[in-house]
């Protein structure tokens, strides 16, 4: 009931608004008037009706819903009537009343106006029967607001953590199997609902996706129903990226996906696999091995049923059990606050907390995510009301209770829409921000949005849903936009159990359908359904007649390629908000097209014809906000009138009236990517600026075409033409907002922008030099990006120096806090003075800029430096200080990796250094300086050093004593000579910081026949990995390390025996990985039944 309420709130809601625009519209209202009111009050009995039960309640909000949804039909009708008019007669006296006009033309519309205040004043008295009227109070304050929520990566991604060695050894598997003579070799990964299977295999599928394993990777949802030649085509639809599949027959799918695999090596992963039955599986892979001959592919299973392992005949079988307690106290701390200071008061709080999640991290990110930026009292409130229950109950429970949460009641309805796309899979976050614009969710602020106010609340409803984790983030774009969405299954099953919440007595009405036509050919869709649908999506064959019952559809998604006009009775709809036929054989469309007065949405992008037509009429769809069409379609003239026009891929200027570059004038709010071609035909710079390029705020990236010299000259008149050309370019001069300008050579003026607070450089692959003119013009004094903060400069392929020569003096970000520059492969140095004019730096992180040979001076006097992290800079030789300088006394985390040829490292004044990371550093020359400084830091947590020799060449040992996680590998680079120096050394830091270590990971000798003598001492480790050592046998102090929850083997080829293990009570998770000797015996080594056992990836026992 609760459920079925909420919805009608946001529906309601929206009616209100929608009811004050269109009755405006129409001059004097007179009775319609009472339409706005009456709903107002039902509006208040609503919130009286979410907190009761029982049928007649039930019966009661069907039959406001019906009623509702009559209500937007009638003011649709009048809206159509009065756009008709408009475009029957624009030169219509602004004093005409249409009110009066529509009573005399049409009795119907005035007869219905009075019988819906009638009906409503039914439901007011209805409502007054069950007492809904009594307990009127207005709306509680949302805990989740729509218009201040802030998004971050934190809030919109799961939070991950507690499984990165697992992601290795997934990675190992695979990338082993392509070595082998297997063609398909299958991994199973098997965990309860919410244990984050499909997280885990999603950074798997990722890291693999970037890498050249595997020439194709498929990710394909399954779930309950497996159907092999379901499966084949959706596998062949994400292989040639189409939205559908055309072909039925099994022949002609298999000889499809023949072609598209053809010499190529895959992984598949098919997610949510149900299917125990072998003779379906034998069946869907007997055909797969049919398809190619390559051996080395992969398939990953993920599945809640061991059984489903076995059936597969999966070659590595790894069970996924839940994270823990305090692996859920991490995800709820990141998930709710993000990189923000953590209040202690509510450490006790989260802590209870994650111990119900049941360690599942479905249920800590939800969690999470309800408890962003909330007060004390509402942890509270949250701890008491999530009690442990069953799997399912338990995250339903918790998920419920982030769906309560939502404000406002709109995004209620936006999430229950979700649930008619089909489990698992994508959806397209564009798309579905225009369902729910047609359906009339997004019209919380009233309609007069001219500045893109549906559109960017649609934005906002997503990353609400994807910060609760009710959504999920599936793809993403170069820029880190989410493009895509999928849904848990349980989030799935919740949604959809709201949406036909109100169903129990069999009074709901289907409101949302996709059809696909059987092969008999019927039409399973009654007129009794097909009245009330508002959204449709037709796969397949329809016909035409159908469309004539559809009287109220908003939404229309036609693909196949059966479709190849646009069906007669789609004239009818005139309640039509999104059309798209994208995926269908139609060509040009016909003339009544612009009869559709509502149309919001125009995708007609996948046209058959070599140069598609519009049609004249399309100027009159004023309501028009997306055309997605083909770069080789013809615009009708006067597309210029369409000004709530936000998406136009491309305009070519004409010579006739209706066709030249003014049109664009007025289509001030287009966003996204706007190409203008035959720019030959505009003649110089003050017919360029009639397009107001340059007021298009919303742009982001502009292509400009001249396809053909002027017409009329002469073929020696060419420097005319150019300069004719350039200006036109100077009057289409864009906004600053540009993105992608790939052929772009040189940055402009920057400097001079006195309120610029963050400037990211991004892929701009033609940029060669960073010169002064970049800072300033001529060699001007003064301060130079006088508020800039941050600086990002990324992928900049072509970008060999950054400099700023002046003769003057001259003050260069003075405000910096963050610099980061990656992946600027040739980038050779940075400006001199970088450093000297910039004291307020917080984070300098530069990666993997290979030619980059030294740092600027005065690296050592940025005093407010918190972080620095420097990657794969293999040239670089010094990060060093000058003689007796102090040097970055507000240092906290410290990262050098894999830079080779670095000499001299700072030595920090840091007596705040709390995290350490050398990796890679086989040059370095100053090591025990560097650590002598380092173990001046009483906050100094976590260190880090892996394949750094120089740790040999000093005997002293250093009293890391506050140290709490310690990651040494010594095996790059040793000798017989040596090895025991590094022992020794190794022994000195574990024996003083023993009693604080809590986390150790080493990797050591196989000449090492023993262990550091040391270890023994550190009776605080809860996790514990030993690679790579001589040892036959673990010595028998390991029976002192009480607090060990995980240890792991790797790589131990002489190891042959465990001591007996009865006294690690809590030890959790024992991980044996090439350890070839090694045998493991329960029963005589004394395992705690809790004990969870992995060898090379199998579970044991």
């Amino acid at each position: 009931m609760e459920e079925s309420a909420a919805l009608l709130q946001g529906l309601v809601q929206n009616l209100i608004e929608h009811s004050k625009n269109e009755i405006s519209r129409v001059g004097r209202p007179g009775k319609a008037a009472k339409i706005g009111e009456s709903l107002e009050m039902i509006q208040e009995y609503l919130n009286e009706a979410e907190k009761r039960d029982g049928r007649d309640v039930n019966i009661w909000l069907t039959k406001l819903e019906d009623v509702a949804f009559d209500a937007y039909n009638l003011l649709d009708e009048l809206s159509y009537h009065s756009l008709s008019k408009q475009v029957k007669s624009l030169k219509q006296s602004a004093g005409f009343s249409f009110f009066n006009n529509i009573i005399v033309r049409s009795l119907d519309i005035a007869t219905r106006i009075q019988k819906f205040n009638k009906d409503l004043e039914s439901i007011k008295k209805e409502a007054g029967r069950l007492r809904l009227g009594e307990r009127l109070h207005p709306d509680v304050p949302a805990l989740v607001n729509a218009t201040t929520y802030e998004t971050d990566s934190f809030s919109l991604d799961p939070i991950f953590v507690g499984r990165d060695e697992v992601v290795r050894d997934v990675i190992e598997i695979l990338t082993t199997v392509i070595t082998t003579d297997a063609r398909i070799s299958i991994v199973a990964i098997v965990g309860m609902g919410g244990v984050g299977k499909t997280v885990l295999t999603r950074k798997v599928f990722d890291f693999l996706k970037k890498k050249t394993h595997f020439e194709s990777h498929i990710w394909v949802h399954v779930s309950q129903f497996f159907d092999p030649k379901s499966l084949f085509k959706k596998i062949l639809k994400e292989l040639t990226s189409s939205d559908q599949v055309q072909v039925e027959s099994m022949e002609d799918i298999l000889e499809m996906l023949e072609e598209a695999l053809r010499d190529k090596t895959y992984l598949f992963v098919l997610d949510d696999v149900w299917n125990e039955d072998p003779v379906i599986w034998e069946y869907f892979i007997n055909h797969l091995l049919e398809v190619t001959c390559n051996k080395g592919n992969a398939i990953v299973v993920t599945t809640r049923i061991m059984s489903v392992a076995v059936t597969v005949n999966a070659i590595h079988t790894l069970p996924l059990t839940g994270v823990s307690d305090e692996d859920c106290w991490s995800i709820i701390k990141a998930k709710s606050l993000g990189n923000k200071d953590f209040p202690l008061a509510f450490e006790a709080i989260g802590r209870r907390i994650a111990a119900r999640c049941q360690g599942l991290p479905l249920a800590a990110n939800v969690v999470g995510g309800v408890l962003r930026t909330k007060s004390e009292e509402v942890w509270l409130s949250v701890q008491e009301k999530w009690l442990p229950g069953d799997e399912q109950n338990h995250i339903t429970g918790i998920l419920r209770s982030s769906f309560d949460n939502l404000y406002p009641s709109s995004l209620k309805k936006c999430f229950a829409y979700c649930s008619i796309f089909p489990k698992g899979g994508k959806i397209e976050s564009l798309k579905l921000i225009e369902y729910w614009m047609a359906e009339g969710f997004l019209e919380v602020g009233g309609s007069n949005d001219t500045n893109n106010c549906m559109e960017h609340t649609g934005e906002k409803f997503i990353n609400i849903l994807l910060q609760n984790s009710l959504l999920q983030v599936a793809e993403r774009d170069d820029d880190g936009n989410v493009t895509s969405c999928v849904m848990h299954d349980y989030t799935h099953d919740l949604a959809n159990s709201i949406l036909s919440s109100h169903n129990i007595y069999g009074m709901s009405r289907v409101r949302y359908m996709i059809y696909e036509e059987g092969s008999d050919g019927s039409d399973p869709i009654s007129k009794d359904v097909a009245k009330y649908l508002r959204t449709l999506f037709v796969q397949g064959k329809a016909f035409d007649a159908m469309f004539s019952d559809f009287k109220c559809l908003h939404n229309l998604i036609l693909s196949g390629d059966n479709f190849e006009e646009l069906p007669s009775a789609v004239r009818k709809l005139i309640h039509l908000r999104n059309l798209d036929i994208s995926n269908t054989k139609i060509g040009n469309l016909p003339e009544w097209i612009g009869e559709l007065h509502h149309l919001q949405t125009l995708r007609a992008c996948k046209s058959h014809l070599e140069k598609p037509k519009l049609p004249s009429t399309l100027k009159n769809l004023f309501n028009l906000r997306h055309l997605y069409i083909k770069r080789n379609t013809e615009l009708p003239p006067e597309i210029g009138r369409l000004t709530c026009l936000q998406t136009l891929p491309v305009f070519r200027v004409g010579k006739d009236n209706g066709y030249q570059i003014e049109e664009l004038g007025s289509l001030k709010i287009l966003k996204g990517k706007l190409e203008i071609g035959n720019l030959e035909k505009v003649y110089d710079r003050k017919e360029a600026l009639k397009a107001n390029i340059f007021e298009k705020l919303n742009l982001s990236e502009l292509v400009l075409r001249w396809e053909a010299s002027r017409e009329g000259e002469r073929k020696n008149e060419t420097v005319l033409d150019e300069k004719s050309n350039e200006a036109v370019l100077e009057g289409l001069q864009p906004n600053h907002n540009l993105k992608s300008c790939q052929k772009c050579e040189e940055i402009p003026t920057l400097g001079h922008l006195p309120n610029l607070k963050s400037l990211t450089l991004k892929r701009l692959s033609n940029v060669r030099l960073m010169k002064s003119s970049f800072h300033m013009t001529g060699n001007s004094d003064g301060v130079f990006f006088p508020a800039l903060e941050s600086i990002i400069l990324l992928n900049m392929a072509e970008l060999s120096e950054w400099t700023i020569e002046s003769e003057c003096e001259v003050k260069v970000f003075p405000g910096l806090k963050s610099l980061k520059m990656y992946h600027c492969y040739k980038l050779e140095c940075l400006p001199s003075c970088l450093f000297r004019g910039t004291q307020s730096l917080l984070e300098l992180d530069i990666r993997h800029c290979p030619k980059l040979k030294a740092l600027p001076d005065g690296l050592h006097a940025l005093n407010y430096l918190e972080h620095m992290h420097i990657r794969g800079c293999r040239n670089l030789k010094f990060i060093a200080n000058p003689s007796g300088g102090g040097s970055l006394s507000s240092l906290r985390s410290l990262e050098i990796r894999d830079c080779q040829e670095l000499t001299t490292m700072l030595e920090p004044s840091a007596h705040l250094l709390e995290k350490v990371s050398m990796v890679e550093l086989k040059s370095l020359q100053n090591l025990p300086k560097f650590l002598d400084c380092l173990a001046k830091s009483p906050l100094l947590v976590e260190l880090t050093v892996v394949a750094v020799p120089e740790i040999t060449s000093s005997v002293k040992i250093w009293p890391f004593q506050s140290l709490k996680k310690l990651e040494i590998d010594v095996s790059r680079q040793w000798s017989k000579e040596n090895s025991e120096a590094i022992k020794a050394r190794v022994d000195g830091i574990l024996k003083n910081c023993h009693s604080s270590l809590g986390e150790l990971a080493l990797t050591g000798l196989e000449i090492w026949e023993c262990l550091p003598d040391s270890l023994q001492l550190s009776t605080a480790l809860y996790s514990l990995e030993l690679a790579n050592v001589g040892v036959e046998a673990l010595p028998e102090c390991f029976g002192k390390l009480s607090s060990l929850t995980r240890l792991s083997l790797t790589n131990c080829t002489k190891l042959r025996g465990l001591p007996p293990m009865q006294s690690l009570t809590k030890l959790q998770e024992l991980r044996i990985r090439d350890c070839p000797k090694l045998r493991i015996n329960a029963e005589r080594h004394k395992f705690s039944s809790r004990t969870l056992i992995f060898i090379n990836g199998h579970q044991f026992g």
